[in-house]
């Protein structure tokens, strides 16, 4: 026991006073010793509900800055901790600022994603000693001493385009009547480079004045595959002969690559690994017990590749204590200029659809606004695609199908131009299903979304209008409310339950589907639409993803009998965009008008008698939608 006391008490003692300048150069206060020999008191600035409620958090819409906090005097914040309820790449989205001292320029400008350890807009658990993050990330906390003498100020921008209707946060701090003389204030720093192409180092900051330098949180987006980490960094303070390193992991204190791990001083919370583009890593390396001190300058870059022969996307925060005024921040990259690659098509596709389900005008300008960030052709058409449905959605006609058909056939001109092997199967996003490792190119995925808008307002107009040339009628086994469709419209066996598939699964038509496993009995389900009038209709089927889904068939009865047609539901990436949450048509018949089951139906058979592959896997049946699309008479 006194040998973990000694340790204790050594690494304490090197915490405290270990962390300064020599007290030759010059003497402040050591990095985390602020505050514990002064007299004052703590205080916190909170969200806390001023009505004595328990809506204990504020709102920022997009495009608002919400002051969290402003403090007159002297005091030391000790810690801070943030969470929203929002959903996405916020780290990238929101921007954190704050003002020391009455000064006009920020000393602390970031994405809020990276001042808390984490980059490129992505939410991971941080375990270091100034920076932690739970809950898979989103529960964010700080514990830099962030001293001031007359005043601080802390601001949030919201530059995204989803309302955060649940910010909390809380801001601790040491209230005094004065503060130790010393000039030095806390500063974070964000910049990047998309692509770091420059011949010249990546730069992660610089400035002139007295201070030291306390380390950084650094991202990579690889822009092609191979390994990306054989830059040296480079630290230039005063005159004195630059800190030279040996690699990018080097300087991060891995060795032989990066992985993810994570200790108090050094760690990569992110690391998808580089054997492929668009792979992304983030990590931190913080000189707590070694900061590097300055007396007129400092410089710190690291070379992008080996002699800054790659162009990865590269974003960096860097943390250190200097005088005021510092060299003016290098203005802050647009919200789209921060997203870039992975992050930004899923940020795009994922925030376009959120929005949609509200054809309020304020979701219609953040929709709007979206489009000003969408870099890509499939992004654009989306967006446009769920504009023109939002506002179709209070009156819904064939000519708001038209426009959305439109944009669907857009967006299927740009996945028909991708390689074949690239168009279903490209490992960029990963599908909303419980199987991780089946993925689809992001084109692919914005279809699928575009595709269900657009079966939505099928439906809106054949609920709304009734049947007129063109109109169709959409028989869910769950409806648009989740709720079971009742008889006659639709019928099933016993043995058919909910899917495990989620409520807002692109694969869906509405807000779920039934399966049932139909290899252990014969199972069915009907759809039986009431036709407004007799004619030729065609007849479609959609279906749900499911792993270990097997073949099934459906039975169409119509006025010159009945049809059988098979249907395979298997579940494997070669069949991705072809089977599953796409309408398959299974021939166009006559029907009469009415209700009549003999005459006008669909039956589903889960059990269609034919040889199952796997067999030896008890599989799945999915029973969703049918869709009957009036052709004529």
């Amino acid at each position: 026991m006194a040998a973990v006391l000694k340790r204790f008490f050594l690494l304490g003692t090197l915490l405290l006073y270990g962390c300064g300048h020599f007290r030759a150069i010059h003497a402040p206060q050591p990095v985390f010793a602020w505050g514990w020999n002064l007299k004052g008191h703590a205080a916190r600035i909170s969200s806390w509900d001023k009505s004595d409620g328990n809506v204990d958090s504020i709102r920022i819409a997009p495009g608002e800055t919400a002051t969290l906090a402003e403090i007159q005097g002297a005091g030391i914040i000790r810690h801070i901790w943030m969470t929203t309820n929002a959903q996405g790449p916020i780290g990238r989205t929101l921007i954190i600022r704050m003002y020391w001292d009455g000064q006009a320029a920020p000393s602390v400008e970031a994405p809020l994603g990276d001042f808390f350890g984490v980059g490129l807009g992505m939410e991971a658990d941080v375990y270091s000693f100034p920076i932690t993050a739970i809950s898979r990330g989103r529960a964010r906390n700080c514990w830099w001493q962030m001293p001031f003498a007359k005043g601080a100020k802390i601001t949030v921008t919201n530059e995204g385009p989803q309302i955060h209707g649940a910010f909390y946060y809380h801001i601790d701090y040491l209230a005094l009547d004065e503060i130790p003389p010393s000039p030095e204030r806390f500063h974070a720093q964000y910049r990047q480079a998309y692509p770091a192409d420059s011949p010249e180092n990546y730069l992660i900051f610089e400035t002139k004045g007295t201070g030291r330098y306390l380390g950084c949180v650094l991202s990579v987006e690889s822009t092609k595959p191979q390994w990306w980490g054989e830059g040296d960094e480079l630290i230039e303070a005063d005159d004195f002969e630059p800190i030279r390193g040996t690699g990018t992991e080097d300087y991060f204190c891995d060795a032989w690559g990066m992985r993810a791990q994570q200790t108090l001083f050094h760690g990569s919370p992110v690391c998808e690994g580089y054997d492929a583009a668009g792979l992304r890593t983030s990590m931190y390396r913080f000189h707590i017990l070694d900061p590097i001190p300055f007396r007129k300058r400092l410089k710190v870059s690291i070379e992008h590749g080996t002699n800054n022969d790659r162009a990865d996307n590269l974003s960096s925060v860097a943390f250190w204590y200097q005088s005021l005024p510092s060299l003016a921040f290098p203005p802050m990259p647009s919200v789209g200029e921060r997203l870039s690659g992975k992050e930004q098509a899923e940020h795009i596709r994922e925030s376009a659809w959120q929005l949609s389900s509200d054809a309020a005008d304020e979701k219609l300008v953040e929709l709007e606004r979206l489009i000003s960030v969408a870099k890509t052709p499939d992004n654009i058409a989306l967006i446009k695609g769920l504009i023109d449905y939002n506002r179709a959605k209070d009156a819904p006609d064939n000519d708001s199908l038209k426009r959305l058909d439109a944009h669907i056939e857009e967006l299927q001109k740009v996945i028909d131009e991708l390689p074949e092997q690239e168009r279903y199967s490209e490992p960029t996003t990963d599908l909303p299903t419980d199987d991780d490792s089946l993925v689809l190119n992001p084109a692919a995925l914005s279809l699928r979304i575009l595709e269900r808008a657009r079966h939505d307002l099928g439906r809106r107009i054949a609920l709304r209008r009734g049947f007129s040339g063109g109109d169709e009628i959409i028989i869910e086994s769950r409806d648009a409310e989740g709720k079971l469709t009742p008889k006659p419209a639709y019928e099933e066996t016993s043995d058919f339950t909910d899917s495990y598939a989620k409520a807002d699964d692109t694969h869906l038509m509405g807000k779920g589907s039934r399966f049932t496993y139909g290899n252990k009995s014969p199972s069915w389900t009907r759809f039986t639409p009431d036709f407004p009038k007799r004619g030729r209709y065609e007849v479609l089927t959609i279906f749900s993803y499911g792993a270990n889904a097997g073949d099934t068939r459906y039975v169409v009865f119509h006025a010159d009998g009945a049809t059988t047609k098979p249907m395979a539901q298997k579940g494997r990436p070669e069949t991705l965009g072809r089977n599953h949450g796409q309408w398959h048509s299974l021939g166009t018949y006559r029907f009469e008008n009415g209700r009549n089951p003999e005459r006008g139906s669909v039956m589903f058979m889960a059990n269609p008698g034919l040889a199952i592959p796997n067999s030896k896997f008890e599989y799945r049946a999915y029973s969703d939608a049918i869709r009957f699309v009036y052709q004529g008479d």
